[in-house]
Order: C-alpha cells, then sequence, then structure tokens
C-alpha cells in the first residue's frame, strides 16, 4: 500500500525521516526550506491544502506528523466517501500519539495506526465504535472476507445493533474463520423468522428476500470470474446486456464479479473497456501464448483462430486467470460476444449455515 508521509516542522522532519525507513512504498514529504537530497523525499512547495489536493487520492495513506486541527482544515475540501478517500492518520512530532483519522476501516487507517504505533512503541489513538468496544464492524467484515456492500446505509444499521450488544445473525454461503462478539451468531435460515434478531447479515452471490421488519445488509462475496470473447465493434450496452443476462441466469448478483478477463488483443476494446469500467471491476489480460498451450482442452473456432492465432478466448482466459475455480457456464454465446463464468474457491455453493 502506498503511504505518504507529510511534515512542515524540524521535529516532524526527524521523526519522518525515521518512518519512511520502517515503512515500504512510503514518500516523505517535508517543509521546502529543509535540505532534503535523500531518495524518496520530496519538498511541499504550496500551502499545505493545495498540496494535499495534490497528493489526496495518489496515496492509500496519508500520515500527517502535525496539529490534528491543521490536518483537519487541509483535508476537509477534499473528503467525498468512505469508500474512496484514503486512510488518514496524524502523528505529533515527538511520535507520542498516533491517531486514526479517517476511513478508520474501508481505508485500513485503524490497522495502519496499529502498526505504526508498535514501530514507533507509542500510544494508538482509534475511536471506532466497534474496535473501542472489541466489537466488529460491517465494513471490517466485508473486508476481511473480500465482499463488497450491497447498501453502505444498510451496512451502517446493522453496525449499531452490533456495537449496542443486540442480537445480530448472520446467514453466509462461505466459510467464516473470525471471532465474532457474543451478540453476532450464524443463524438457520429455517429458523430466522423465529428468532429474536434485530438485524441479519447475509453473505451470498444469490438474490434475498429481505423482510420488511427487520434491518438487513447483504455482503457480495468477489469471487465470480467471467472470460469473455467479442466481436470487434461490440458496444458497451452490447456487452453488459450479456454479462447481465448470463448472471441473471446463474442467480448471480453483479457486485460478486471479481474480474473479467480477455484475450490481449481485445484489451482495448471500446465496448469491454467501457463495460469494465461501468461495472467497477478489473480486466484481466490473457496473452495468446498462455491460451495457446491450453486450448486443446477447448473447443475451438477456425473463424477465431484465423483472426486472432488461437481458436477459443472466453473458457481460457476464465480458466488461466482463476485460483481454483469451477465452472457455472461453459462458453455461451450473446449475439457476437461469448461469455464463460467460473466461481473461484473449487467448492460448491451453499455448504455453509443450513444450506443443503
Amino acid at each position: 500500500m502506498s503511504k505518504a508521509i507529510i511534515t512542515l516542522t524540524r521535529g516532524g522532519f526527524d521523526l519522518g525521516k525515521r518512518l519512511q525507513q520502517m515503512l515500504k512504498d512510503s514518500t516523505l514529504y517535508v517543509n521546502e526550506k529543509f535540505e532534503a537530497e535523500d531518495a524518496g523525499i520530496q519538498k511541499i512547495e504550496k500551502n499545505i491544502t493545495a498540496f494535499v489536493g495534490e497528493i489526496f487520492h495518489q496515496y492509500d495513506c496519508l500520515i500527517f506528523i502535525m496539529a490534528a486541527g491543521i490536518v483537519v482544515r487541509a483535508i476537509a475540501p477534499y473528503i467525498q466517501d468512505k469508500k474512496t478517500d484514503p486512510a488518514v492518520i496524524v502523528l505529533d512530532e515527538k511520535g507520542k500519539n498516533v491517531i486514526s483519522l479517517l476511513s478508520g476501516h474501508l481505508g485500513g487507517a485503524n490497522e495502519y495506526t496499529l502498526e505504526i504505533a508498535e514501530l514507533l512503541r507509542s500510544n494508538p489513538v482509534i475511536t471506532t465504535a466497534s474496535d473501542i468496544n472489541e466489537s466488529i464492524a460491517v465494513d471490517t467484515l466485508a473486508m476481511a472476507l473480500n465482499c463488497a456492500i450491497e447498501d453502505y446505509n444498510d451496512a451502517t444499521k446493522i453496525t449499531a445493533h452490533i456495537v449496542n450488544g443486540e442480537r445480530v445473525g448472520i446467514q453466509t454461503d462461505i466459510p467464516i474463520l473470525l471471532p465474532f462478539p457474543e451478540n453476532l451468531a450464524i443463524a438457520d435460515e429455517k429458523k430466522v423468522e423465529n428468532e429474536k434478531y434485530k438485524g441479519m447479515i447475509y453473505i451470498t452471490e444469490r438474490q434475498v428476500k429481505k423482510d420488511p421488519n427487520k434491518d438487513q445488509v447483504i455482503l457480495r462475496p468477489k469471487r465470480i470470474v467471467l472470460g469473455i470473447g467479442c466481436r470487434k465493434g461490440k458496444t458497451e450496452e452490447d456487452i453488459l446486456n450479456a454479462i447481465h443476462t448470463a448472471l441473471e441466469g446463474l442467480n448471480i448478483h453483479p457486485l460478486s464479479i471479481k474480474h473479467i478477463a480477455t484475450v490481449d488483443v481485445k484489451k482495448n476494446e471500446p465496448g469491454l473497456v467501457g463495460a469494465v469500467k461501468t461495472l467497477g471491476v478489473p480486466l484481466v489480460v490473457v496473452n495468446r501464448e498462455r491460451i495457446a498451450a491450453v486450448e486443446n482442452e477447448f473447443n475451438r473456432s477456425e473463424f477465431v483462430e484465423k483472426t486472432i492465432g488461437v481458436g477459443s478466448v472466453c473458457e481460457p482466459v476464465a480458466m488461466l486467470s482463476c485460483n481454483s475455480g469451477i465452472w457455472l457456464q461453459r462458453k455461451t454465446a450473446y449475439d457476437g460476444i461469448t461469455i464463460a463464468v467460473m466461481r473461484e474457491g473449487g467448492v460448491e455453493y451453499g455448504n455453509y449455515c443450513g444450506r443443503n
């Protein structure tokens, strides 16, 4: 994770140099009046607020060694959403306290705070309710399980129930190997209606029928891999329609897509690039040399082979980019677009929490 260490004072400069040596992938930014010839040290040549605006989204974590009030004013114009804001941490120039200021869970500020405090043997300051109560927040759970949160407002409601000590149930289609607070429990779906849960957490790629009388949040495990091939000129709308048709047939929510894979010759296809951007998932590009090594395992098209040099695309790119996957859908054509679908993990779905 990339980190920027930012300081304005001589004492902060000295601490910043120590910290930079301890933290990998970090850049130290210092007051322009200080001599700084070492690699990885850059000078701040603007006022602090303008400077912060330039780097706010360039790093995963911003570590300020200065007064918290200065930091609050500097970052205020650029704060947008906890899903996209970087972690922000504040240290005093003596390194006595390390404060998690922004994006404690999703941004990782709480985790970074504990790491830095351990390195400096200083005091970590974390104020998120779930952490100080030794509980767990929904966004922390989602990160640990590599899940997408379907609705962040729902997540906030469920986290409040957990932190307040109220009973919350979990139904999950994936294994969970995490310690839970006592008021958070795995629930048998056949008995949920009779249980006195204040809220429910569903961890599934499938559609969920929500109870209007109960707070609920849905977490989508990101382990679906789509392999896609397409004719030249297919539009973003064409490809999105094909993807949604495929997923609907499998009862899979789009938020469960981990990535989309394609062959190298299609990596700049406008329609495919646009569809991937709209879905907000990575595009994994597989070289034709890798496909050629395994394509005998798949049905091949002479036309495709004459066109791009390999006779199969969607199935081999899905398989080659998937970690221990199982097939959910083999090559299926959608008017010039082919899609194959795999689920990572190598296990069938729905073997947990009372599902048969």
